[in-house]
Parts: structure tokens; C-alpha cells; sequence
């Protein structure tokens, strides 16, 4: 495998001179998956991945593109004749000032098992064993990012990250929960799985009950929230609001929008979750922010072109395209999760979501799609169980404006329906709109 600091000491060699700016990106990364199928392992596999990720600018032109180590690197012989048929960007802005710093949030487990390839006494400390019919799975990771610009930046980054899922079956019943930390901790996990096994099980002994379609007091797990917080937290992406595809279109910052229990942070600065990095895609600063702050929405996130294009502040979220986040959390709120399911009364938990669709990006019209354990409360009690998955049709807009309670208790998540790492609770809403799928 090529040496990564040899591999961008390469690429900026053969660009530097052909091009008015530059930003080159390799990614080194350690990765162990080990996946599981009817409670039972089914694979358990590691591998090295290096990536090469190219910025470049000419005449205000701009292209960018990605390969493998393996590829050729010859590719970039062509880079002349590919950024002359091109139009000038509209969106151009001059590479920022690298006023980033390297980096390293690294837990040595995790590293070493990610590097090594060995994980099973890791994985048996999990329990596993314990959860009965399950699936699921479980990575370790431990990445290099190595940043060189034509601005003089030379950034440094190193990451760990252990996180999974668990799907938990009894019967026709499911239940599941997933986990994220920087560091090996296989309480969490265990905590995680134990949460799928109990959601499972109490389906289980409940009956079945038809949901018809109406407004209900809803409470949302972590789950949930963490993957509608992902859908909002990119709708506060600058570019999200300049292609027209945001709810947060026209709205000023500094404006009362949301429910005064709403709070979402940007948070790259959190050494405890995986997104944490001292500089974004452009070698700029990051830095902790608030997306909303008691209801207030407070700003989009930047890259240096979308601040240039809204007369903005850069907010070190590059993304060379799109401005993203790095780590979102949510503010504890002050209900006990007991007292948030008194206070659910006659409504409905929903535990777990997919399939999340706008119909409406500008309003923020959405669905999202219930997935496992949907448990009808009857006077704070649970009573039954779901016999069919059923549909939040609502609004973002409407629905974080419509927040009755917020848990303490928050956790941290991220899996293919929660992309960004979160830090989240859970969360009671007083009227939901609930369609049932055709």
C-alpha cells in the first residue's frame, strides 16, 4: 500500500504548478465490520482504503474530483485540457486563509483492532449471545486525513470510531437501537442492544392494535429524532437555501421559528463523537455553533462560497460543494423519561424510522416511514403494539415548533438513517400528523 504522506506529496507535485489553487485531501483508512444474521455471525472482514480527493481552480473555473491510490495517478495529466472546457463557477471565492489545526481524537483499542484486523475477544465482550434472533453490526475504524493546499495549509487529522445497530426479533416483533463513541466501549453497546431486546420483547407480550390515520401525541426515541435532526441539519446547509431545496429559505437569522425547548448544535469540536475535526475540507477553522438556540434560528452553515454568494460569515463546514455538519447534539431537556411517557398519555411511541422523503423542500413537507417497535400508549401505559407500520406525514417547520417535553437522557447514535454523528434525546410532540402506508 502507497505511504499516504508520499501519496499527497505526489498529487500536489504534479498539480501545483498547472492550476491558480488547490486542496488535496487523502483519506487513510482502518476498518473492521463484523456483521450478524438469525443470532448468529455471518462475517467478520477488515481492509485499508486510501483516497485521493482533488479542489482545484483556474480562471475561476473550478473541478473536483476523487480516486483510489490504486488508480493512476497519471489521470491528472489530463487536468488541463478538462478544466478548459469548463465555465467559469458562479459560486467562485478564493480558498480561505488555513487558519485550521491538525487534530487527533484516537481511542488505542479501537485503533489497534481496526489496524490489526483481530476483534473477537472485543466482540464477545458485546454478549451477544444474550439477544436471542437478531441482526446487525459492528465496525471499528481508525482514519488518517492528511490536508495540503496552495493557501499553506498542512493539516493533520486521526479518528477513531466504534459503532453499530442491533435488530432485535421475537417472533413477528422487533426492536432496534444504535450506538457511536470515539473510544471501545462495549457498555454502551450492551446498553444499546439491551434497549432493541426490551423494545422487542414488549411487543411481544402486547396485542395488536390498527392505528388509524389522525393527529396523535407522538414521542419520538432517539432514533427517530437523531434522523429527523440529520434532515434539518441539512437544510440549514447554505448551498441546501441557494438551490432552493430548504424550509429555512428567506428565514433571518436571529428570527423566532421553532419551539423555545429546541436547541441544535454543530458541534466539530466535541472530542467525544467521531465528526470531530479542527479543520473543514478548505484547511478553515472549525468551530461549535448553534443552528438553532431556544427556537431561534441562528444561521446556515458556510463554506467559503456560499458565504461569499450570501454576504455571510465562512463557518468552517466545507464540504467543497456543500457545507455539512461534522457532529450534531440536541440539548438535554429537563423531563425524566418516565415522566415523558406519563405525560404521552393517549398517543404513540414511535421507536424506530426510515425511508424519509421531502414532498415539499421549501414548506419542509415530509415522511418518514415508522420501522419496528411502534407501542400505543393508553393513560401513560403501553397497550399495545402496531400491527402495521405506520406514516409521520407532517412539516419540519410545524413539528419543531409543536415540542411539548425533551428528555435528560440522550444518546449517542449514528448508523445509515443517522449519518452524522448525534448526540440526542428523546422527544414529545403534542400533534402529529399519522397517515398509514398503502
Amino acid at each position: 500500500m502507497v505511504d499516504p504522506e508520499h501519496l499527497l506529496d505526489r498529487v500536489v507535485e504534479k498539480i501545483k504548478d498547472r492550476v491558480d489553487e488547490y486542496v488535496v485531501i487523502v483519506s487513510d483508512s482502518n476498518e473492521l465490520m463484523a456483521k450478524y444474521a438469525r443470532g448468529e455471525s455471518t462475517v467478520t472482514q477488515s481492509w485499508r482504503s486510501l483516497s485521493v480527493n482533488i479542489y482545484v481552480a483556474k480562471n475561476s473555473k473550478t473541478f473536483i474530483t476523487s480516486f483510489e491510490a490504486e488508480s493512476p495517478i497519471r489521470v491528472l495529466e489530463k487536468l488541463e485540457s478538462i478544466i478548459g472546457m469548463l465555465q467559469p463557477n458562479p459560486f467562485y471565492a478564493p480558498l480561505p486563509e488555513p487558519t485550521g489545526q491538525s487534530s487527533s481524537s484516537i481511542d488505542k483499542v479501537v485503533k489497534e483492532v481496526a489496524i490489526s484486523g483481530e476483534a473477537e475477544d472485543k466482540l464477545e465482550e458485546l454478549e451477544l449471545n444474550v439477544l436471542g434472533d437478531f441482526a446487525g453490526k459492528v465496525e471499528f475504524t481508525y482514519e488518517r486525513v492528511l490536508l495540503a493546499s496552495s493557501t499553506g495549509a498542512d493539516l493533520r487529522h486521526e479518528g477513531t470510531s466504534f459503532n453499530g445497530y442491533m435488530r432485535v426479533f421475537r417472533d413477528d416483533s422487533s426492536g432496534q437501537w444504535a450506538w457511536t463513541s470515539v473510544e471501545y466501549n462495549p457498555e454502551l453497546a450492551r446498553k444499546a442492544c439491551s434497549q432493541a431486546k426490551e423494545l422487542a420483547d414488549t411487543c411481544y407480550r402486547l396485542p395488536r392494535q390498527k392505528i388509524k390515520p389522525g393527529r396523535y401525541k407522538v414521542l419520538l426515541s432517539p432514533m427517530v429524532v437523531g434522523n429527523l435532526v440529520d434532515y434539518f441539519a441539512n437544510a440549514a446547509s447554505a448551498s441546501s437555501v441557494i438551490f432552493g431545496m430548504s424550509f429555512l429559505h428567506g428565514k433571518e437569522p436571529g428570527s423566532k421559528l421553532f419551539s423555545e425547548e429546541l436547541t441544535i448544535l454543530d458541534r466539530p469540536r466535541d472530542q467525544s463523537l467521531p465528526g470531530y475535526r479542527g479543520f473543514d475540507d478548505e484547511g478553515y477553522s472549525t468551530m461549535d455553533k448553534p443552528i438553532v438556540e431556544e427556537g431561534v434560528f441562528r444561521g446556515l452553515l458556510h463554506n467559503s462560497k456560499t458565504a461569499k454568494a450570501m454576504k455571510a460569515e465562512n463557518t468552517g463546514n466545507a464540504g467543497w460543494i456543500t457545507p455539512r455538519p461534522f457532529n450534531l447534539e440536541v440539548l438535554q431537556g429537563s423531563a425524566k423519561l418516565e415522566e415523558l411517557f406519563r405525560e404521552l398519555r393517549d398517543g404513540i411511541y414511535i421507536t424506530n424510522n426510515w425511508y424519509t422523503r421531502y414532498q415539499n423542500y421549501l414548506e419542509g413537507v415530509f415522511s418518514t416511514v415508522s420501522r419496528d417497535a411502534v407501542i400505543v400508549f393508553r393513560d401513560g401505559e403501553p397497550v399495545a403494539c402496531s400491527e402495521a407500520r405506520i406514516r409521520i406525514a407532517d412539516s419540519m417547520p410545524r413539528l419543531f415548533s409543536d415540542i411539548d417535553a425533551i428528555s435528560r437522557e440522550r444518546w449517542d447514535l449514528e448508523w445509515w438513517e443517522v449519518r452524522t454523528p448525534s448526540r440526542v434525546p428523546f422527544m414529545l410532540f403534542r400533534d402529529v400528523n399519522i397517515t398509514t402506508p398503502q
